[in-house]
């Protein structure tokens, strides 16, 4: 498996347990108080910071267990990335629209900042999706 590979992985195993730790902070508030009274700012940002800290740690000891591949990078590994960023950042955009449309409606808040966290963390999960599938199947130069 190519460094980029276990990467991906990474990102994906990271981005569903800090998305599921966010939801395990913030459903049992919405479910007992109006949703402007729940407190949300503090989990995004802690889970934003661990999902980032969480990553850097992985790719670490994905590199430290084969150092010789993580410098590695042919043409192929850099068409894949451009793919999955490509459709990582497409859906940020849907997240930016839907984040705008929320502001416009003056909706809470509370439902802006989770459009755009849950867009957030979708995109980085379509992106390594898509780069994982890319490496599984015959992968498209275009």
């Amino acid at each position: 498996m190519a460094f980029l590979e276990k990467a991906n992985w990474v990102v994906l195993l990271v981005a569903a347990v800090t998305f599921i730790a966010y939801m395990a902070m913030i459903v049992p508030q919405a479910m007992s108080k109006p949703i402007a009274e729940v407190s949300y700012a503090e989990p995004i940002v802690w889970t934003i910071i661990a999902f980032i800290v969480a990553n850097i740690l992985g790719n670490v000891i994905a590199a430290a267990t084969n150092p010789r591949e993580a410098d590695k990078k042919d043409q192929r590994d850099k068409e894949i990335d451009r793919l999955g960023e490509r459709v990582g950042n497409s859906f940020m955009i849907v997240g930016a629209c839907a984040a705008l449309v929320l502001a416009l409606v003056k909706a809470d808040y509370f439902w802006i900042a989770n459009a755009v966290y849950l867009c957030g963390m979708l995109a980085a999960v379509l992106a390594s999706s898509t780069k994982i599938a890319a490496y599984h199947g015959p992968f498209q130069r275009w």
